[in-house]
């Protein structure tokens, strides 16, 4: 852990329904095509696959595999689908598309779903997720452009909304992030990871109640959720109860990464006291964060002789 403020993760989960859509087509003779969009993965180790009769029995059973939490042979199954028709078919491209997003192949992600576009401009799957790839990789000014037509047309799912508020965190407008995590929430009430933004949003703009509100609905969703622990962590020691702030931390039970955290967060504060007691005991739990701890009690030593050694209680 290092001393700098603490970033939400924008990944954003896909949940869009993958369709199924083809023609009787013949596979054409020539270059492959889809070659690149295997990932230099499946088609050596599924070569010996059952031959289907046509597109839709090779999408029925890629879908089938995603359901059965088997990518590779679901990523093997569309593209000997999409081999099969005549021309490409936008469906199974967004189904690829969100197999190498799941993967973090950000590239392939893309081409696939710029692909899919092509064919398709009004695809409302590959359209929301090629504006997340884009937030994903940082491009947040061509993300907001992208998604926000969707949202205009008054048809975008809660992935596009929940986008568009991390894009609005972003660049510190956080009374649009939280319209934008509202709408999310009506769209797909009681989604975990809208509700974890939503909280962390607040908690920018300094809104600590409403900020431990929506945390709490998130881990009370999902009791499991690591980061939305770690985020409601930070509100309770930006409230000064760390003693309640290192325990959801440290939920994962690395109660040195928390101390350290909750160190880091007093010192922002101004409670150095209470700063350097969290980093020295993070260093006497763990000699893994004894280098980390130690190098953010020393700034905080070199702050306090800076500043006469005086420290700020609230």
């Amino acid at each position: 852990m290092t001393t700098q403020h603490h970033l939400r993760i924008a990944c954003v989960a896909l949940a869009l329904t993958l369709g199924g859509c083809a023609s009787t087509a013949q596979q054409q003779g020539g270059a492959d095509p889809y070659a690149s969009l295997g990932g230099g993965g499946s088609s050596v180790e599924y070569s010996t696959a059952f031959p289907v009769a046509s597109p839709e029995e090779a999408y029925r059973n890629g879908n089938a595999a995603m359901r059965a939490g088997d990518p590779d042979r679901a990523l093997f199954e569309y593209l000997r689908g999409l081999r099969m028709e005549k021309r490409p078919q936008p469906d199974p491209l967004y189904s690829v598309g969100i197999i190498h997003h799941g993967r973090g192949n950000h590239d392939l992600a893309e081409k696939a779903y710029r692909w899919a576009l092509e064919i398709d401009a009004g695809h409302l799957g590959a359209n929301t997720a090629l504006g997340i790839v884009l937030l994903e990789q940082r491009d947040f000014e061509t993300a907001r452009q992208h998604l926000e037509p969707l949202v205009a047309r008054g048809r975008a799912p809660w992935q596009a909304y929940n986008a568009l508020g991390v894009i609005a965190d972003m660049s510190g407008e956080h009374a649009q992030a939280r319209q934008h995590f509202e709408k999310a929430l009506e769209i797909a009430p009681g989604t975990p990871l809208v509700l974890n933004n939503l909280g962390y949003s607040r908690y920018l703009a300094g809104d600590w109640p409403g900020a431990r509100q929506s945390l709490r609905r998130a881990v009370s969703a999902n009791p499991s959720y690591e980061l939305a622990w770690r985020n409601l962590g930070l509100v309770y020691a930006r409230e000064g109860d760390h003693e309640t702030a290192i325990e959801a931390v440290a939920r994962n039970g690395d109660r040195a990464k928390a101390y350290n955290d909750i160190g880091y967060i007093s010192m922002l504060e101004g409670r150095y006291q209470d700063a350097m007691g969290f980093f020295h005991e993070a260093m006497r739990l763990s000699p893994a964060y004894y280098l980390t701890a130690s190098q953010n009690a020393r700034n905080l030593d070199s702050l306090l002789r800076r500043n006469g050694g005086g420290s700020r209680e609230e």
